[in-house]
Parts: C-alpha cells; structure tokens; sequence
C-alpha cells in the first residue's frame, strides 16, 4: 500500500517536502528513526556517566581508607572537603587533581599526607575498585556497573602521565551526539528503491 507523508524542515520553515512512499519503507524509514534517538540517549547517558566517574571512585575511596584505618589519608581527604565553597562537599575532579599536583604544600604534614594519598589511590584503583563498583547497592543496572569497571583503567593509566589527571574529560571523549535531520536528498537507500519524490516546492 502507497501512502503520502508530508515531512517539513525545521532549518526553513517555508520548505516543505511532499514524499509517496510504500508502507514496508515508511516502517524501515520509522525503525531508523529510532535507532538514531536511541543513539543519542545513549551518548548523553554516556556523558552523564563520565562526569561521575571521579566523583564515585573518590567517594569509594574515601570510606575504603576509613575502613582500612589509613588515617592521614582519609585526614588529606577531610582536608580536601572541608575547603570546598558548596554546602555539599562532594568530591569531583579537581580534587583528584589536586591530589596529584606538585604545587608544595604550606601546611605541615599534608605533603606527606598527601603522598600517602596517592600511594593508597593507586592500590585502592587495582584491587578494590572493582569489588566496590559490585558491592554498591546505589547501582543496579549491569550495564552500568560495567561502565563505570570500564573506567578504572583509564584511571590507573592516568597515573603514568606527566600531570595526572590534568585533562581526563577532554582526553576520553564520548561518542558524539547523532543529530536527527531528515533531508529528502539524503533518505536512506531501501532495498527495493522504490522510494519516490513526487513533488518538492517552495512557497
């Protein structure tokens, strides 16, 4: 069966496009559709998951070094909170780049604070990471889960660099976001070709 769709532009609102297409390709043409917006949940999800990163693991840091007992590292840590501005006082990413800068300290006993820190970090990313990530009860999509095991070792790998840390949003981009468009000259080619542009006009 034939049926007539009218599809309108938004980038001109006086163009307008005027297609006879077969039922079966209007259902492909649908389906496409679908798979695009899907996409682009996908990559915004992605990114939200991205900046929560370092604010997760610094978090499961944090109550690892209570539990084992490092005081001066969970004290460099409190120290880390207590200078934030927001109400809040959640970790993120500057945090974790502090941690790693080599700017001196003034404060006695931070700089080996400090270095204690980082030492801990590194054996926190490769063996407990991971078993924190499946323990917590907050996250109960699988997929999820994997994502977020995924990044460890990017993390771990960020500690051989010159300054870790430094650009991690920028240097792991996600997959950027599929903008729908549909333009009659760039449809889709269906199996049959039997797609047919019957009239095209501007007023």
């Amino acid at each position: 069966m034939i049926q007539e769709i009218n599809l309108s532009q938004e980038s001109n609102n006086d163009q307008k496009v005027s297609l006879i297409i077969d039922k079966k390709n209007l259902d492909l043409t649908l389906k496409f559709i679908q798979q695009l917006n899907e996409k682009r949940i996908q990559s915004s999800n992605l990114g939200t998951l991205k900046r929560r990163v370092v604010p997760f693991f610094m978090n499961q840091f944090y109550h690892w070094a209570v539990d084992k007992r490092l005081q001066s590292v969970v004290n460099y840590l409190k120290e880390l909170k207590k200078d934030k501005e927001s109400q809040q006082k959640k970790f993120e990413l500057g945090d974790l780049k502090k941690m790693f800068s080599n700017q001196q300290l003034i404060i006695q006993g931070q700089q080996q604070n400090r270095k204690q820190a980082r030492e801990a970090w590194q054996e926190f990313l490769e063996g407990y990471a991971v078993p924190s990530v499946m323990k917590n009860p907050k996250i109960k999509c699988p997929q999820t889960k994997q994502n977020y095991i995924n990044y460890i070792p990017l993390l771990i790998e960020e500690l051989n660099q010159i300054f870790p840390y430094n650009k991690l949003l920028s240097k792991y981009k996600s997959p950027q976001d599929y903008y729908i468009d549909i333009n009659a000259n760039q449809m889709i080619l269906f199996e049959n070709n039997s797609l047919s542009l019957f009239d095209r006009s501007l007023k």
